[in-house]
């Protein structure tokens, strides 16, 4: 018998068809022959020799129909082989499908994690730019306040330098006719204004007690100091409020009252 019926890779389901087959073939030695030899073929080999079988003219007529009964099950054979391949291709398919699509879902939910970490980054980085310019801005508050400082700060170094290089010809001690008097202490020209005194007579004061012993050239050097200044070159800027002495024209702040230069008042600024 060449065909068995517990063999599942024979195709057949039934064991009557089984047993009828093996009865065609068996009228001839040739049919079981052919299926064992050829039972490891693809189909297209099997046709090929049943091909050559049948133009054969030396080949008896029940042999070549053994012999196609035989070709007849290697068919169905092949058929079950190539159902078993495709069966296996089919689940190979559908494994790597799977794999797929779990990596797709692993790249989706890694893709919204980066998104997300993406744009904790942008607000960590807008926020710490936001403090940088704020930091900036305070840096250049300092800045412009330390400039004002300074230019502040040289100023009252500039007024100093000029009150000593200018003291002697603006606060000139008077020289008493008696012998052994003691010459007044310089003071600042704002010093000489004192409540109730008349303007003129505190700050001309060195000069008004020049009948008693004072130098003659004195009052003319003193006038001379004190004349107005009108050829000076104006200052470079101004600020709001700021003022120019009249009589020597430098520029004082709005918040002073007497000139730094000459020690004159507003009050005096209209002669």
């Amino acid at each position: 018998m060449a065909l068995r019926p517990e063999d599942p890779s024979a195709g057949f389901q039934h064991g009557n068809v089984v047993a009828f087959i093996n009865e065609k073939m068996s009228r001839h030695i040739k049919g079981p022959e052919f299926y064992l030899e050829n039972i490891s073929l693809s189909w297209a080999e099997v046709e090929d020799k049943l091909r050559a079988i049948l133009e054969n003219s030396a080949v008896t007529s029940e042999a070549k129909e053994a012999c196609a009964w035989g070709s007849l099950a290697l068919g169905v054979r092949c058929a079950r082989r190539q159902g078993q391949l495709h069966a296996c291709r089919v689940q190979w398919l559908q494994d790597f499908t799977k794999l797929h699509k779990s990596a797709l879902q692993a790249l989706a939910s890694n893709m919204k994690e980066l998104t997300a970490k993406h744009e904790m980054e942008c607000k960590e980085a807008a926020y710490q730019l936001q403090l940088t310019l704020a930091k900036l801005a305070e840096v250049q508050k300092e800045k412009e306040l330390l400039r004002w400082k300074l230019l502040q700060a040289e100023m009252v170094s500039s007024w100093e330098w000029q009150q000593v290089s200018e003291e002697p010809g603006l606060a000139t001690t008077s020289v008493f006719g008696a012998k052994g008097a003691e010459a007044p202490t310089p003071s600042p020209p704002w010093a000489a204004f004192t409540a109730g005194a008349p303007p003129q007579a505190a700050y001309w004061g060195p000069s008004m007690v020049g009948a008693q012993g004072t130098d003659p050239q004195e009052p003319q050097r003193d006038q001379r100091a004190f004349e107005p200044q009108q050829l000076r070159r104006p200052p470079a800027s101004h600020r709001p409020g700021d003022w120019n002495c009249f009589w020597c024209n430098p520029v004082n702040f709005s918040g002073r009252e007497i000139c730094y230069h000459c020690g004159r008042g507003t009050w005096l600024q209209n002669p």
